[in-house]
């Protein structure tokens, strides 16, 4: 499949905005340069009573709308001392790209994740400065048939995906007339960024030592090389909550101290006995995982609703393959929840301090390392397990309807997986992972044959 670019266009604000220099958290400063990707697709167009060109011209009217009130997108990132970043707030714009696809949206079957849809998305070229680097990336694609995808690509260094969603909703309500439903809160000091550490409890932060390799391996020059493929497989609502009747079978939820474990917790828990069997660990095998937990509520004050930046905290659940196989399923959940747990104000703090006494991040940038051959390899026999369950990814309407279905976009690195509602909207949670090609059949079958087991 060939995308044909036809126009691109730098949107900037419709009106001026603050001008000057924002001191990033330390909680953005690790996602150093990365775009997320995520892809709507939308039924054909004869459908609606709007063109192309239509399209086109609500989406650079209501961008250049939006970028009034969240203005740090239409910025750019500058490096500073000890490999940190600033955003300069210069209303240098943002991209959006028209093109064309030689393909019907029949085409692509069940929407799989794969290389043959690159095309679809936005290219990011890191090749060029920094400080030349637009932060928001947006491309709309037209099938023969008139449906339409639209591609995102949001800098992860100035929002987390619920700040990425938040901002996309607010914009779709602007193309279709609507009002502004909250405005962004945007002084990133509630994180105290750029301000001395302050006391709080010292913990340790596994995150940030190096993952373990494989027995018998001295580095992970071998894993980083295997090819990968993405799968996207799906739970239905009935096969979530036999999962969490498995993980909280002999539990005793009467007591006031028991909570039944989410299903985040269950099925990430799955995901991780599944990797293990598939990747035929030693049964001494030490493995980790990897999980993001939103601050938001956490804090202490709990962070605005509408704070508009990265308030993510990594955690790491460690275990021995051995004991995650031939335990039971809440064996597993039980330490994704006590990592999970763990994440208090004090250990957001703690890990803020951590950061800043750092003279150098440029080893903890990215440490979201599945996600990136230049940062510390996360792949086999490690996992990342990212929650999308609770974001506002569906029914992302800017005049056109609602579409028929979303995804994450495409990576390629071992041990990515990222944990979303079903399109449908029923209850049932999709899982997108990467494994390497060696892994991804076996892995399928753990995966649905251990569900009722």
């Amino acid at each position: 499949m060939k995308v044909s670019l036809k126009n691109h266009w730098v949107v900037k604000p419709a009106e001026p905005t603050w001008n000057g220099t924002v001191s990033l958290s330390e909680f953005d400063q690790t996602f150093a340069v990365t775009h997320v990707p995520t892809i709507y697709y939308y039924k054909p167009l004869q459908d609606f009573v709007v063109s192309t060109d239509d399209i086109i011209k609500t989406l650079k009217n209501s961008l250049s709308k939006a970028l009034v009130h969240f203005y740090p997108l239409a910025g750019r990132l500058r490096w500073i001392s000890g490999s940190r970043l600033e955003l300069e707030c210069n209303a240098s714009g943002v991209i959006l790209t028209e093109g064309e696809i030689d393909a019907k949206l029949d085409d692509l079957g069940n929407f799989s994740l794969s290389p043959d849809y690159n095309s679809l998305f936005p290219h990011v070229d890191y090749t060029i400065p920094i400080d030349e680097l637009p932060l928001l990336f947006v491309q709309l694609t037209k099938f023969q048939c008139g449906a339409i995808a639209l591609t995102f690509a949001i800098s992860h260094a100035v929002v987390d995906g619920q700040s990425a969603l938040y901002f996309l909703s607010e914009w779709a309500r602007l193309a279709r007339g609507e009002p502004l439903m909250f405005a962004p809160f945007h002084d990133r000091n509630v994180l105290r960024a750029g301000e001395p550490a302050i006391a709080s409890p010292t913990f340790e932060h596994l995150q940030f030592n190096p993952p373990p390799v494989l027995i018998g391996k001295s580095s992970t020059e071998n894993e980083k090389k295997r090819e990968t493929k993405t799968s996207m497989l799906k739970l239905s609502k009935i096969q979530v909550e036999m999962l969490r009747e498995k993980a909280n079978r002999g539990r005793n939820l009467e007591d006031s101290k028991e909570r039944s474990y989410t299903r985040y917790e269950v099925v990430t828990a799955h995901i991780w006995r599944c990797a293990c069997k598939a990747r035929g660990h030693k049964i001494e095998q030490t493995t980790n995982l990897c999980i993001c937990v939103d601050i938001r509520k956490r804090m202490q004050p709990p962070l605005p609703k509408s704070y508009f930046g990265n308030a993510i905290v990594d955690v790491i659940a460690t275990g021995v393959s051995g004991d995650i196989v031939s335990n039971p399923l809440e064996y597993t959940a039980r330490r994704v929840r006590e990592s999970i747990d763990m994440v208090t104000s004090d250990y957001a703090n703690s890990t803020i301090n951590f950061l800043k006494n750092q003279e150098d991040l440029s080893k903890y940038q990215d440490i979201h390392a599945y996600r990136s051959n230049e940062g510390t390899f996360y792949g086999n026999p490690n996992l990342g397990v990212i929650s999308w369950i609770s974001l506002p990814l569906l029914g992302l309407d800017f005049g056109w309807g609602k579409e028929i279905y979303m995804s994450p976009g495409i990576h390629e690195y071992d041990g990515d997986c990222v944990i979303l509602p079903g399109n449908e909207g029923d209850g049932s949670l999709t899982v997108a992972i990467i494994l390497q090609n060696a892994h991804v059949d076996a892995f399928k079958k753990f995966f649905y044959e251990n569900i009722e087991c």
